[in-house]
C-alpha cells in the first residue's frame, strides 16, 4: 500500500484544513442551535412583560413580601464589556499565529482566558447579590434564566480558553491553527449571547 493510498484511508491524516473546516462546521451548527434558545428566551421575556398575568411580571408589595424592582442592567453590561475585552484578546492572539508569531498567540490566549475568568467571577456576584429569590415572579424568573444560560456559556469559555492557550505554550500551533480560528469563532458567539441577555435586562420595566 502506497503513502498516499494510506493517507486517503486513514481519516488521521486528512489535510489539517480539512479536518478544521469540518470541524468548524460543527461549531457553527451547535452555535446556530445554541442561539435559537436563547432567542427563544428573549420571546419569553418579553411575551411574559408584555402579558404580565395577574401583575406577576414585577410583583407588587404584600404584607408578607416586599415589591419586586428590576436590578440594574449595569451589571450585565459590564460582564458583556469584559467578554468583549476577552473576544479583542483572543481575536489579537489569532492574528498572531497567522503570522507565525508564537509570543502574541500565547500573550493573546492568556489574556482572553483571564478575561473569561473575570466575567465569570461578576456574573457569580451579580446573582449572588440580587435582593429575591427564585419563584419571586415572571421577570425574577426570566433574570436567572438568562443569568444561568451566561455563567453556562462562561463555564465552556473558560474551558475552551484554557486548553486554547494551554496547547499553544506546547508549540501545537505551529504548522497549522484551525483551533484557534473555532475558538474565535466561539468567543465571538459569548459576546452576542451576553449582549442579547444584557439588553433584554435592560428593558425590564
Amino acid at each position: 500500500m502506497s503513502l498516499d493510498t494510506h493517507a486517503h484511508s486513514n481519516p488521521h491524516h486528512e489535510h489539517p484544513d480539512v479536518v478544521g473546516s469540518r470541524n468548524r462546521l460543527g461549531v457553527i451548527l451547535l452555535i446556530v442551535a445554541d442561539a435559537s434558545f436563547a432567542l427563544s428566551m428573549l420571546f419569553v421575556f418579553f411575551y411574559l412583560k408584555s402579558q404580565n398575568v395577574n401583575d406577576m411580571w414585577l410583583p407588587k408589595a404584600t404584607e408578607e413580601t416586599a415589591a419586586i424592582e428590576p436590578v440594574s442592567a449595569v451589571g450585565s453590561w459590564n460582564v458583556t464589556a469584559i467578554c468583549l475585552l476577552g473576544l479583542l484578546a483572543h481575536y489579537y492572539a489569532l492574528s498572531g499565529v497567522r503570522k507565525g508569531n508564537q509570543s502574541q498567540l500565547k500573550l493573546g490566549g492568556l489574556v482572553a482566558f483571564i478575561a473569561s475568568i473575570v466575567a465569570m467571577a461578576y456574573q457569580v456576584k451579580i446573582m449572588a447579590t440580587v435582593p429575591f429569590t427564585f419563584h419571586e415572579g415572571a421577570y425574577v424568573a426570566c433574570f436567572y434564566l438568562i443569568a444561568i444560560m451566561n455563567i453556562l456559556h462562561l463555564v465552556l469559555t473558560i474551558l475552551i480558553s484554557f486548553g486554547n492557550w494551554f496547547r499553544s505554550t506546547k508549540g501545537i500551533y505551529i504548522h497549522d491553527h484551525w483551533h484557534v480560528d473555532i475558538v474565535n469563532i466561539w468567543w465571538v458567539w459569548m459576546v452576542v449571547s451576553s449582549l442579547l441577555g444584557a439588553f433584554a435586562l435592560s428593558f425590564a420595566k
